[in-house]
C-alpha cells in the first residue's frame, strides 16, 4: 500500500505505516476524514493553503476532499485515524490537535485491530469512545499560511531548502521587485501576518520537524541560522509556551 493509499475499513479504523528515507506522496484526498499522527520522527503535511506540522504530541485533522500531501523523514512511525463523513463533529478544515496520552495510545491501539470489525463488537465500541474523545481535544496553533501565491511560495520554497539563510523583508522586496511597503501589505492580505511573525512561525514548524527527528536544540538553533541559542529558545517559547528542552522532555515522558 502506498503512502497516499485510500484504505477501506469500518466507519473508523486506524492503520501504522513506517516510513521510509524521506517519503514524500502525491497531493491526493480521501474520501474519509483522515488523523495523523506520529509518536515518533516527523511529518510535515501540506495542502493548497499552506503547511501542517505533526508534533509527537499532537496529530493534524485533514477534512474529507482536501488535497495534501504528506512528508515524512526515515524515523517516523505513522498513524492515520480514518473516520466516515457525518460521524465526527471535527473542524471543516485542516488543523492540529492537542492529543491527550489515552487518546494516543487509543489510536495506537486501534492500529492493532482488524479495521473489518462488526457493529456492536468491542472494536466498534472502543472506536466510538475515541471518536467521543477525540471532538473533545483542543486545538494548536502550528500551521503556516502558504496559498497559491507566486511571491509566498518563492519566499517558502527558500526557507525550505536554506533554513539557514535569512534575507530580511528589504532583501525579499529587492529580490521581488517590490517594495517593502507592498510587500508587507502583500503579506498581511495573504496570510494575516506580518512577514517577521509570519517568518517566525515557519521557522518555528521546521525546528518542531528537527526536533522530532532526535537533532539537538544546539544544532536545531545553528541549522536554522540563529545567532545563538537562546534567541531560538525566545522565539520557541513566544509562540509555543515552553522552551524546546521541555517540550522535548514531554515528548519523551509521553
Amino acid at each position: 500500500m502506498s503512502f497516499s493509499a485510500n484504505p477501506q475499513g469500518g466507519p473508523i479504523f486506524s492503520i501504522k505505516m513506517a516510513i521510509g528515507s524521506n517519503t514524500e506522496n502525491p497531493l491526493h484526498t480521501h474520501p474519509n476524514g483522515q488523523l495523523i499522527m506520529t509518536p515518533y520522527g516527523s511529518v510535515t503535511l501540506q495542502t493548497d493553503q499552506g503547511y501542517w506540522m505533526v508534533p509527537p504530541l499532537c496529530a493534524v485533522w485533514v477534512p474529507v476532499g482536501i488535497r495534501h500531501r504528506a512528508r515524512a523523514d526515515d524515523q517516523a512511525l505513522i498513524h492515520f485515524l480514518y473516520i466516515q463523513p457525518g460521524l465526527d463533529q471535527l473542524p471543516d478544515h485542516c488543523s492540529t490537535l492537542d492529543l491527550s496520552p489515552m487518546v494516543r495510545e487509543m489510536i495506537i491501539h486501534l492500529s492493532d485491530l482488524n479495521p473489518h470489525y462488526e457493529p456492536g463488537s468491542q472494536t466498534h465500541r472502543l472506536a466510538l469512545v475515541l471518536l467521543e474523545t477525540l471532538n473533545q481535544m483542543p486545538t494548536r496553533q502550528l500551521h503556516v499560511p502558504v496559498p497559491e501565491d507566486k511571491v509566498l511560495q518563492t519566499i517558502a520554497q527558500h526557507m525550505l531548502k536554506q533554513p539557514d539563510s535569512r534575507p530580511t523583508m528589504a532583501d525579499w522586496a529587492k529580490e521581488l521587485a517590490m517594495s517593502e511597503r507592498t510587500l508587507a501589505r502583500h503579506m498581511l492580505k495573504h496570510t494575516g501576518m506580518s512577514f517577521g511573525r509570519w517568518r517566525q512561525q515557519f521557522m518555528i514548524m521546521l525546528a518542531l520537524q528537527k526536533l522530532g527527528s532526535g537533532m539537538s536544540v544546539k544544532s536545531t538553533a545553528r541549522e536554522l541560522g540563529y545567532t545563538s541559542i537562546s534567541a531560538f529558545i525566545t522565539v520557541f517559547k513566544s509562540i509555543l509556551g515552553d522552551t524546546p528542552s521541555r517540550y522535548l522532555s514531554q515528548t519523551h515522558s509521553s
